[in-house]
């Protein structure tokens, strides 16, 4: 998918149509929220039809989020017992989004007027309550009346995260069994044990069936899941299920909220963490945010500290095209950068360039040579790699090993910068050359290029200069890119 195509999916170009006796979350004046995130807090009431009564509504906006409410779609994360959990959803969130770990989103904290009743789903008592409790009509209350006005008012909407901590994790579990608008369920010292397993009962029986995706995390001080249901449930659960059990050692009932909040966040977004994105080519990083859309259940738009490096890296790459559009989606989704000017400049400039003639794709489709083709090079070498001759001898050595496994030849380097660190580089890149060999390995790091070995072999000796491939790397005006170099002697 082209970048362009996932930044149009992102944005929103109209209001949602809304019924006319639809409720409405109406401003409290009178109430404040602390911002906490950098897009402000806002309070708010909405009357219910169905619940019958007012109720409060906090909410705590992204950093980058546009007061009018227009363009960019927020996803949403929806936390119980709000009068309390919101400061640490907000923290929680906070510091996630900054590392690019999660997606922005908007924060909806709902306050309590009759807690048992609203957080216990018909059929289960908790704390000696009926079994006729209104947890369903506080789920109707959410999906009906709730959600069509974050759409509306803050275009805020799917994929949606639901918070619950104690009874509140019972809720959240029952929504996971009951209702496939959640994707991301994070579960809280739940009791799952009450009414003779009825809560592990419904999700299993759901799981056997589930034809779309969930991520269901449980975090654990003094209630939970046991061995043996949580066991059954990952047996009935289709491969497309993330589901996450942890038991939090150093935390009590009601301190752990906070620690579970964020580790739920993390682990359910798991995916979507600029840590886990591919590291190149670069060209693959933002198709591969594209494929995530199917298992949140709507588009989600890649972490600004991740656009920022791909719109480098890809200026590096010599690909102006591609990267005008990654930079056209961040300043969609987070707003002009401070160096906007200077990067308009070096896209336009980029652009006019040649196509470049060596890409890190390039690099990684060229085959290996065969056997035959390498026998002269098989073996086992010694040396370093160095920046000044004087290093040479005084710096524990390096070994380069290449052989044949499988009919297929293979190398990889291998070194200890530390006494018992032992770092092994397998090798994606080989080649014979009229010199001699040239191999390499990508640079595991920003620039995402490959670490090329440009080798000289005469007399059992191999040796040359290392440079970046398939990007053009330029080092910060008035610094002097050193000249590494590298010299190993064939011992087997």
């Amino acid at each position: 998918m082209r970048i362009a195509v996932l930044a149009a999916l992102i944005l929103v170009s109209a209001e949602p149509c809304v019924a006319q006796n639809q409720p409405k979350l109406v401003a409290d004046a009178g109430r404040t929220v602390r911002d906490s995130r950098g897009g402000g807090g806002r309070a708010f009431t909405i009357d219910s039809r169905i619940l019958k009564e007012k109720r409060r509504i906090n909410v705590a906006f992204p950093a980058s989020y546009n007061p009018s409410g227009a363009g960019r779609h927020f996803p949403v994360t929806i936390v119980l017992d709000g009068e309390a959990s919101l400061p640490d959803a907000a923290a929680a969130s906070e510091a996630l989004t900054r590392n690019g770990q999660i997606p922005e989103a908007v924060i909806v904290a709902i306050e309590n007027t009759d807690r048992l009743r609203d957080l216990t789903p018909p059929g289960l008592s908790v704390s000696g309550s009926s079994i006729h409790e209104g947890g369903d009509r506080f789920l109707d209350f959410i999906e009906q009346e709730l959600m069509p006005e974050l759409d509306r008012l803050f275009h805020a909407g799917a994929p949606y995260t639901f918070i619950g901590h104690s009874s509140g994790g019972i809720l959240v579990t029952y929504a996971a069994a009951t209702r496939p608008v959640y994707r991301s369920i994070i579960a809280l010292d739940t009791p799952t044990h009450l009414g003779q397993n009825w809560l592990v009962t419904k999700l299993v029986e759901y799981a056997k069936t589930a034809k779309q995706p969930l991520r269901y995390s449980s975090y654990e001080s003094r209630f939970g899941w046991t061995d043996a249901t949580w066991k059954t449930l990952s047996e009935a659960a289709p491969s497309s299920w993330m589901l996450h059990r942890e038991k939090l050692s150093m935390e009590n009932h009601e301190s752990m909220p906070m620690l579970g909040m964020y580790l739920g966040l993390r682990n359910n977004f798991s995916d979507y963490s600029m840590i886990a994105a591919p590291t190149s080519p670069t060209t693959q990083i933002l198709p591969y945010y594209a494929k995530l859309n199917a298992s949140l259940g709507a588009p989600v738009v890649p972490p600004k500290k991740l656009l920022v490096d791909v719109v480098d890296d890809l200026l590096m790459e010599g690909r102006g095209a591609a990267a005008r559009e990654a930079y056209d989606m961040e300043v969609a989704a987070y707003g002009k950068p401070a160096n906007a000017a200077d990067l308009a400049q070096q896209i336009a400039r980029v652009e006019k360039e040649p196509a470049p003639t060596e890409t890190v794709e390039g690099l990684l489709a060229t085959a290996f040579p065969t056997p035959a083709v390498a026998a002269s090079i098989i073996g086992e070498y010694t040396g370093n790699i160095y920046m000044n001759v004087d290093e040479l001898g005084n710096k524990p050595p390096e070994t380069l090993r290449i052989w044949v496994a499988d009919g297929k030849v293979h190398g990889e380097s291998t070194s200890e910068p530390a006494p018992g660190d032992h770092m092994v580089r397998p090798w994606t890149y080989l080649t014979i050359t009229p010199q001699g060999f040239s191999y390499g390995y990508m640079n595991g790091m920003r620039p995402r290029g490959m670490l090329i070995h440009d080798g000289t072999f005469k007399n059992g000796v191999v040796s040359g200069k290392m440079r970046f491939g398939g990007v053009n790397f330029k080092f910060p005006d008035g610094m002097t890119p050193p000249e590494i170099r590298f010299l190993f002697k064939k011992v087997k």
